[in-house]
């Protein structure tokens, strides 16, 4: 079961790598900085989605508290296809490309990022409140005992 401590620690490090691949944009860095940074956020963000995408709201849209199965719904519908533009973007943008089209890199990741931040928003302001207090997630990582 995921907890709201392991879900709040990688939202945590994905905007540190979102803001990361930002500022590289915007600095002008070399593309193979920017592809650097782009890797490092994917590597996070594809596996993250997929374990909400897969469990979390799933589960969450068929709990018995209506409130949270009808928010879950709602930001599933909203943001149902960043998984899968995230996945064409980080396809789409290669080192060549990068380097052949910053300007097109900056606007494509102003906008998917965008909507990252907003997903990130929701999900921690009302959809992991929602799943903690339908529990579906757990407030804490399991500790084991020595």
């Amino acid at each position: 079961m995921y907890s709201f401590e392991r879900l709040i620690r990688e939202h945590a490090e994905i905007t540190t790598l979102a803001r990361t691949l930002t500022r590289a944009i915007e600095a002008g860095e070399s593309a193979n900085a920017r592809y650097v940074a782009l890797k490092a956020l994917a590597h996070d963000l594809a596996d993250h989605l997929a374990r909400e995408d897969a469990d979390l709201y799933p589960a969450l849209m068929l709990s018995v508290d209506e409130g949270a199965a009808s928010a879950a719904r709602d930001a599933v519908e909203k943001f149902e296809t960043l998984a899968t533009d995230w996945g064409d973007y980080t396809t789409r943008w290669t080192r060549d490309d990068i380097a052949a089209d910053g300007p097109g890199f900056a606007a494509a990741s102003a906008e998917i990022l965008g909507r990252l931040a907003a997903r990130v928003k929701v999900e921690n302001d009302l959809l992991y409140p929602l799943a903690l207090r339908a529990a579906q997630i757990t407030l804490r990582e399991e500790q084991i005992a020595a």
